[in-house]
């Protein structure tokens, strides 16, 4: 018998309908685990049994049968505050990639908040549709944004949306007309807007440090990347800016993008740039540092072998495919690592301070910070003799269970609202959910 997971995302929508079932939660609490239905009881054991389930407290979905999209909100953990990170609109082969993404990065989420000291968990949500979200007309994209936004609503506050992936911030000015928990929303709406810009700095920074380190340097205030060859994958919001602070700082940039319009762009701006044409040469070239800005799980057994960098830092996300092993194999080749969710975290810096009263220099202190915490991790784990994601790992963890300073691990009680209050579009119509 073939998995429910294995599904594709269309697929998965009609096997809902069948078992009458348009959304579903599976909820973590206290290592007991609660179904929306009982009928989730056999998707539920294919989630959790997962390498990349961590003990998620909350995985929400549903399905919106008018446009065949699929809405996903995976929710880690909430301790230091609600479950916050960003909205990914794309296309998935099947429900079981869809979820291993969404998996992965919701953890990844509460490494980078933790890490940054923000009073968020982690999460991530996506919205899976058959409609090409590059090509989807805008009536149909505004009942996919409007509908999502209602999804996210649902959950009461335990997840806050942003910008990732095909998501702008007018796509969030959608969302948000229909839902409160939303970030990076126009500035019109009191908003700080597209935060790709500080994103690519913060990365910057962690390059330049991790660079510095290797030359036994540390001054944040002099940085010179002349005769500096850097590797760059992806040249999007993040990976144009990261590009221009190298060249601006004398670095020599060798880039692949695979997006034409995209390349154009580079031609364009910059006088001396070498553009790869094949996206797999990107392993062979000998270069100082690689900087991958574009999709995860990059860093695998056939790539490692093939890099000539003493350095990788970027900005994409989970860009080793198995955290764990590849961390090791880029130790024992001398690579050093940059973990991704240490230096990628002023996007969602910036956007955090949209609740508080955005000031443009409380961004700027944030950033100061990421070039000294660099180059203590790498100090710290060149002492150990350990990979600094593990050291990275190691403290975002402990960080991860410290309460929010007022409210405490209130996404648990939400979780438990949901479960129970007859109000609640995840009630059941029984006195308690499935058990399993």
């Amino acid at each position: 018998m073939s998995k429910i997971i294995s599904l594709s995302v269309r697929d998965f929508g009609v096997w809902l309908s069948e078992h009458g079932l348009d959304k579903g939660f599976v909820i973590n609490l206290d290592d007991q685990i609660y179904l929306s239905s009982p009928q989730l009881s056999e998707l539920s054991k294919e989630i959790t049994s997962s390498s990349d389930y961590q003990n998620h407290e909350g995985i929400f979905f549903q399905y919106q049968k008018e446009t065949e999209s699929l809405f996903l909100a995976a929710i880690h953990r909430t301790v230091r505050g609600p479950g916050q990170g960003g909205t990914r609109f794309r296309q998935y082969p099947s429900f079981d990639n869809l979820m291993t993404d969404a998996l992965r990065l919701s953890k990844g989420m509460t490494d980078k908040n933790s890490l940054a000291k923000i009073n968020w968990g982690g999460g991530k949500s996506i919205i899976h549709s058959e409609h090409n979200p590059k090509t989807v007309s805008s009536e149909i994209r505004e009942k996919i944004l409007i509908g999502f936004g209602q999804f996210i609503a649902s959950l009461n506050g335990a997840y806050i949306c942003a910008e990732d992936m095909n998501i702008s911030p007018e796509d969030l000015g959608v969302i948000h007309s229909v839902n409160r928990f939303t970030n990076c929303v126009p500035k019109a709406i009191g908003g700080s807007s597209n935060p790709s810009f500080f994103t690519a700095r913060g990365v910057f920074a962690g390059l330049a440090a991790g660079l510095q380190f290797l030359d036994g340097k540390n001054d944040p205030q002099n940085i010179d990347l002349s005769g500096k060859h850097i590797l760059v994958q992806g040249a999007g919001n993040v990976g144009f800016n990261v590009i221009k602070h190298i060249i601006d700082h004398g670095g020599r940039v060798s880039v692949f993008e695979p997006y034409q319009p995209a390349v154009e762009r580079l031609i364009d701006t910059f006088e001396n740039i070498n553009i790869i044409q094949n996206a797999d040469d990107i392993y062979d070239i000998e270069a100082d540092a690689f900087s991958p800005n574009a999709i995860g799980a990059i860093l695998d057994d056939v790539t490692i072998p093939r890099l000539k960098v003493k350095l990788i830092a970027g900005g994409a996300n989970n860009q080793l495919k198995d955290p764990v092993k590849h961390a090791k194999m880029l130790q024992e080749r001398n690579i050093t690592y940059v973990p991704d969710f240490l230096i990628n975290r002023m996007g969602i810096v910036n956007c955090c301070q949209e609740h508080y009263g955005y000031l443009p220099e409380a961004i700027e202190e944030r950033l100061m910070e990421i070039h000294p915490e660099v180059v203590e991790l790498l100090q710290l784990s060149q002492k150990e003799n350990t990979s600094p994601q593990f050291k990275a790992l190691e403290m975002a963890t402990e960080l991860s269970f410290v309460p929010h300073p007022i409210l405490g691990h209130r996404g648990a009680k939400i979780f438990r609202y949901l479960m129970k209050n007859p109000e609640s579009v995840w009630f059941t119509k029984n006195d308690e959910p499935a058990m399993v």
